[in-house]
């Protein structure tokens, strides 16, 4: 996955820039890049500049395994939780809701230490692959529209 952004803040205490991003104007509406959905911020270790644009991209492989552990965790976990409670309540309603309720809490805690496990890993994270001192034009998208 490929994002375009602008440095927006810059910690010189722990060496890490805010990158805010923006589509290019470049871009218009091609959205080649998912710059139709390229609203944000991520915090990244850099020591590049305020105002300084950069392409932020994370391995697609990496990118979706991230997606479908976000959604596919909590969707685990509720039904499960759902079907628990159904079992142990003789079938309440009661039963069932605190069921799932116990179930997505699961989830979300499982989702919170997997973060916490990833986080950790250079392979998980986005980088800046390259800077741009003003906007990047069409040549620097690399998305073969002229």
């Amino acid at each position: 996955m490929v994002k375009f952004g602008r440095i927006a803040e810059k910690n010189d205490k722990n060496g890490t820039v805010t990158v805010r991003f923006e589509r290019p104007e470049a871009c218009g509406k091609c959205g080649a890049c998912g710059s139709l959905s390229q609203k944000g911020e991520v915090v990244l270790p850099s020591d590049r500049d305020i105002g300084e644009w950069v392409r932020v991209e994370m391995p697609e492989n990496r990118f979706l395994q991230a997606t479908a552990l976000v959604y596919i965790i909590p969707l685990l976990g509720l039904l499960a939780g759902l079907l628990i409670g159904f079992l142990l309540g003789g079938g309440s309603d009661l039963f069932t809701l605190l069921g799932a309720v116990c179930g997505i809490s699961v989830a979300l805690v499982t989702l919170h230490l997997i973060n916490k496990h990833v986080s950790k890993k250079p392979e998980w994270m986005p980088r800046i692959t390259a800077v741009y001192h003003d906007k990047p034009t069409y040549g620097d998208l690399g998305c073969g529209v002229s």
